[in-house]
């Protein structure tokens, strides 16, 4: 009886663990999200501010925000796999 009740508590805490985690990594999902959001919205007004330059840098940071839009979709589909 006792060992019942000591293996009941480990599922118990294995399955408190699993919904902490879950919550755990949707938030950590949320702060890579805003961070991502952030960061396209800072290289889109930078690209905005040089983009008559003509120069290298633009080029670059357009590269930048098209890579860190793709990071951000593939953020979301995983999201959308995950709630599967």
């Amino acid at each position: 009886m006792c060992s019942y009740g000591q293996f009941d508590q480990l599922l118990q805490e294995a399955q408190d663990f699993k919904n902490d985690s879950k919550n755990l990594s949707r938030e950590i999902v949320d702060i890579i999200k805003v961070i991502a959001g952030v960061a396209i919205a800072i290289t889109g007004l930078t690209y905005l501010y040089i983009r008559d330059q003509q120069t290298d840098l633009a080029n670059k940071l357009g590269k930048i925000i098209i890579g860190i839009a793709i990071f951000f979709a593939l953020i979301a589909i995983g999201e959308e796999i995950a709630n599967i």
